[in-house]
């Protein structure tokens, strides 16, 4: 199972996933322009949106969605992603109901996992080059995005369109196009980012929250949930379930963790990263001095096993003891206690 953008009461290594990078489609034809007024979300009451929202060259790009109940109904376009000021880049949309019949009720189409309800803020930009995600900019009172919001219009009839429009905190000066990742639709690869000919200072200048930009990361929980990893920019890390290295209480290696250590041994065998770090973690149960110790010595007994697995020359080890410090779950649920209770072997990639 990919987990993608996780919640911060969950594992906190879900700092950021990463559905890179679905199919896309660069048109040069022209597509038609969208239907009526999007409609304004609380802050943009006195904002028509940004100026150009029709795209008159036609779409950069394109996508039916494909990932929703939608299906090929749904058409995507991307029309423009400008930069509005130093800080604030607009990127604008249209989507349409290619159906002959149905209507599309486009209530959820964008929204994010957490967020609200018949808005775009479930769009994110992914600067590919430095392997970082931006996410909408936020009003102040945190509860929608500075977008479009489209509450008299969400029902799309067959064969119409909506503009959307959205803004997002502004990559570096030196990026010129990104990745678009929306809830609806695969991955646009590739948006050229250019500057607004006729910015809108209403956008420009709002008050909004800090940005959120967010590193890359993926991170995937296996099944069973005894084995759990983080992928970042330029390092691996493998969370190792405790219950299944150790009994309780032990630090001594048990006959199941060979083929889970075997497997580790592998990736580090495949890998260029010349250190690796081997850390231990408990769950709260007890006291400091029982906890700190035995994550350290259930930290040394994976670096002596996986040292002699290892196969790769030039390979060294850091091991280090947290104890109940540093938890990714919840320590006042069983199943909290036992992600807690786990060794992070990390290396190079």
């Amino acid at each position: 199972m990919l987990i993608l953008s996780g919640s911060p009461t969950a594992w906190r290594p879900l700092r950021i996933a990463i559905p890179l990078i679905a199919a896309s489609f660069l048109l040069t034809s022209c597509v038609s322009g969208g239907g009526d007024d999007a409609g304004d979300s609380d802050q943009q009451q006195d904002q028509d949106g940004p100026s150009g929202a029709s795209g008159n060259d036609g779409p950069l790009a394109t996508s039916l969605s494909t990932s929703t109940s939608y299906g090929s109904n749904l058409q995507l376009d991307i029309n423009t992603l400008e930069r509005e000021s130093d800080d604030v880049v607009v990127l604008e949309m249209t989507a349409t109901n290619v159906s002959e019949n149905d209507s599309v009720t486009f209530d959820y189409a964008l929204v994010a996992a957490d967020g609200t309800y018949r808005t775009p803020d479930g769009v994110t930009l992914v600067d590919t080059a430095n392997r970082e995600r931006y996410f909408p900019l936020m009003n102040t009172d945190g509860s929608t995005c500075l977008c479009s919001g489209y509450e008299n219009n969400s029902i799309i009839p067959a064969g119409e369109s909506l503009d959307i429009w959205v803004a997002f905190p502004a990559p570096p000066d030196d990026v010129t196009s990104v990745a678009v990742a929306t809830p609806a639709t695969p991955d646009f690869m590739n948006i050229p980012l250019s500057d607004a000919s006729n910015p809108d200072d209403n956008i420009a200048n709002a008050t909004v929250e800090d940005p959120r930009i967010l590193p890359l990361s993926g991170f995937q929980d296996d099944i069973d949930g005894t084995t759990s990893r983080e992928e970042s920019g330029d390092e691996t890390s493998i969370l190792l379930s405790s219950d299944v290295l150790f009994e309780l209480n032990e630090s001594d290696l048990t006959p199941d963790a060979d083929e889970a250590l075997e497997q580790v041994a592998a990736e580090i065998d495949a890998s260029s990263g010349e250190e690796i770090k081997i850390d231990g973690y408990t769950d709260n149960s007890g006291s400091d001095a029982i906890n700190n110790p035995l994550s350290e010595e259930r930290a040394e007994s994976v670096r002596d096993r996986l040292a002699e697995l290892v196969t790769r020359e030039g390979v060294s080890f850091e091991v280090a003891g947290h104890g109940s410090s540093d938890p990714v779950a919840d320590n006042g649920t069983d199943e909290g206690r036992e992600k807690n209770r786990r060794v992070t072997v990390t290396f190079g990639k």
